[in-house]
């Protein structure tokens, strides 16, 4: 492959760099000021600070109250667990990538710890889609398919789910746990970290453009759609369901739904649009890579909104931080507040129901 022509680049942030070697590496001129934009020197950092500062006591505190003070563990709390986790992990080598851009893209912490914030900074966006989307199923067979749920063994189910989350999540990153991601520039005094990426990473552009479209594929659409269709489902269970409970069930629906729908629309979307056009755009021998970059790191912003998830989607979890944080109960939301798992609310079996 010719030296200048722009090759791919990155994974979590892509751009285009041309034949390299580790002592120098030549790149192209829109390479070299994509680097020097006053984006990466202050926008991301800024951005990866606002989202260290609230994540970490957020997501520290919700570990706590999920671990010491959940009396009987559901396959909701034991995804929500899983969540904090990844959340955590991830805002903890925010001060990394904020180091390093604050230093105008020069990494001075190694090729190692390069290649374990590159895996967990795409891993957290990964496992928290995939949490969130099993977190989904479990409600969809507890409301919809309550009898099957039953026999399913949820908790040893949901524990397993979450093993086969971080296998999922990992295995497709192996590529980049195998290559060098730290890159000298020839031209600057600059060394990146996964901001360029060697071209013999990947024999062909449409190598590059079909692994990263497959990520998008495994992680973004196919996980959406099944969320979709289960909280549709539960909608219109609910919506035909004249039960008091369900009736009460009803409106703390809405608001999970509505928190999901916060973290899909300001978290992920952008970053879908961002990632299609970008890699449209690199096939044409064009990049967008500033802005799917700053899309990726507003994506971070999950681990800010998943303890809206744990509030809303487990009825104990609710209750303990409104005594511990509160000291009172938080008007509108009862301490027999139902929650959609069949640990959390009865569901009358059809056999059972009153005949008309």
């Amino acid at each position: 492959m010719p030296q200048d022509i722009p090759l791919l680049l990155t994974a979590r942030r892509f751009v285009e760099p041309s034949s390299l070697l580790n002592s120098g590496r030549n790149v192209t001129n829109a390479t070299l000021e994509m680097l020097q934009s006053s984006v990466f020197s202050f926008i991301l950092p800024t951005i990866f600070s606002i989202i260290f500062t609230i994540s970490i006591p957020l997501n520290s505190i919700s570990l706590w109250f999920l671990c010491r003070h959940s009396r009987l563990w559901t396959p909701t709390i034991v995804f929500c667990i899983n969540l904090t986790i990844a959340d955590l992990l991830y805002s903890m080598l925010l001060p990394f990538q904020i180091i390093y851009h604050f230093k105008d893209n020069t990494w001075p912490f190694g090729e190692v710890l390069c290649r374990i914030v590159t895996v967990l900074s795409y891993g957290n966006m990964h496992c928290s889609i995939l949490t969130m989307m099993s977190i989904s199923i479990e409600r969809y067979l507890g409301i919809v398919h309550p009898m099957r749920y039953k026999v399913i063994r949820p908790i040893r189910t949901s524990v397993l789910t979450c093993i086969v989350i971080w296998t999922l999540v990992l295995l497709p990153l192996f590529p980049l746990m195998q290559n060098n991601l730290t890159i000298h520039l020839r031209d600057l005094p600059m060394v990146t970290c996964f901001d360029v990426l060697p071209k013999e990473m990947f024999t062909a552009l449409t190598d590059f453009i079909i692994y990263f479209g497959s990520l998008m594929l495994l992680f973004f659409f196919l996980p959406l759609l099944i969320m979709g269709f289960c909280y549709i489902s539960i909608i219109i269970t609910l919506l035909h369901s004249s039960s008091t409970q369900l009736r009460e069930s009803k409106r703390q629906t809405i608001y999970l739904i509505i928190v999901l729908l916060l973290v899909v629309t300001i978290c992920y979307l952008p970053h879908i649009a961002m990632a299609v056009t970008h890699y449209v755009l690199l096939y044409q021998k064009a990049t967008f890579y500033v802005g799917y970059k700053v899309s990726f790191a507003v994506a971070g912003f999950n681990c800010c909104f998943d303890p809206l998830v744990y509030y809303f989607g487990s009825k104990e979890f609710r209750q303990k931080t409104q005594r511990k944080l509160c000291r009172c109960a938080v008007v509108g939301f009862s301490e027999n507040t139902p929650i959609f798992s069949e640990y959390d609310m009865h569901v009358t079996p059809i056999q059972q129901a009153p005949k008309i």
